[in-house]
């Protein structure tokens, strides 16, 4: 499969959210799962620290809802996130686009620097910068030459948030973040989580997924990584047929560890070779059909 100019031999990668900035986490996946890719936790260019506790809750069966808030170590995490042998994407953040432009100016040697304009978990970041996503964008391409993919949420206008993000240089997006959510405990009434709303991910999100990146595919046929409700090798299928050319996994790995990474790529192995296709085959299909 190539993206962004490169050629992968796998499809399933890792999405923002679930490693650690810690090295040695980092290298053991890298070397015993092989994913396609490895995707940071988002880092903004000073540390902050999490919401207060609790910040994930498990609501379904394969439906979770979070709102860490984007804790992070800063700069530092990245030196962390980096791993030789494996291509890393740099997630970062900010509450301006000079910040955004910081962290992609510290990210020499990962693979791409992913924005992420979408979390709903932390008021001043994440979804509150989509407001001057071109700031961003142009900032971000004046400090780097790596590759930019741009982050983008649920909302009622993320196609038109999409292209607008390609026309001001995103080489790729990432299709989908969290969807905004808020549940309560029935004793006291109080929100289940400290933040009060979480996003909601999991197998809950996965239509919804599937029609905004068929949406955006079928306008602009832009390099996706589809993110959002993949737990089986037949929800990635399902991504990659919306238009997605690689998938990333979190809730997957919430739920049974990092082998789901092997578990869903050896399934759409098994698949492509029993039907006779290659991947490439496969992606945006069902929206050209």
């Amino acid at each position: 499969m190539r993206f962004l100019g490169t050629e992968f031999e796998r499809i399933v990668g890792i999405a923002s959210g679930v490693l650690p900035p810690v090295k040695a986490v980092n290298e053991r996946v890298c070397k015993e799962y092989s994913p396609a890719f490895l995707t940071s936790k988002t880092l903004t260019p000073y540390p902050m620290e999490p919401h207060k506790e609790p910040t994930v809750i498990k609501f379904h069966e394969g439906c979770y809802m979070n709102a860490i808030g984007l804790g992070n170590p800063g700069i530092e995490g990245i030196k962390e996130s980096l791993v030789e042998g494996c291509r890393v994407i740099i997630s970062a953040g900010g509450a301006k686009p000079e910040e955004f432009a910081e962290v992609a100016r510290h990210s020499e040697g990962a693979f791409a620097v992913e924005l992420n304009v979408s979390s709903p978990n932390r008021k001043g970041f994440g979804e509150s910068t989509k407001d001057y996503l071109k700031d961003v964008i142009q900032a971000v391409k004046s400090a780097t030459a790596l590759p930019v993919i741009v982050k983008l949420g649920p909302w009622d206008n993320v196609v038109e948030l999409a292209g607008k993000a390609l026309e001001y240089g995103a080489d790729a997006l990432t299709l989908i973040n969290t969807l905004k959510g808020k549940l309560y405990e029935i004793e006291g009434f109080t929100p289940l989580l400290s933040y009060g709303t979480g996003g909601i991910s999991g197998r809950c999100i996965l239509p919804l997924a599937v029609r905004i990146i068929s949406e955006v595919y079928a306008e602009y046929e832009a390099q996706i990584i589809g993110v959002g409700g993949v737990l089986e090798w037949h929800d990635a299928l399902m991504l990659m047929a919306s238009g997605a050319r690689l998938v990333g996994l979190a809730s997957a790995i919430m739920e049974r560890g990092f082998k789901a990474v092997r578990e869903i790529e050896e399934g759409l192995r098994e698949y492509f070779a029993n039907k006779g296709l290659k991947p490439e085959d496969v992606v945006g299909i069902g929206v050209k059909r």
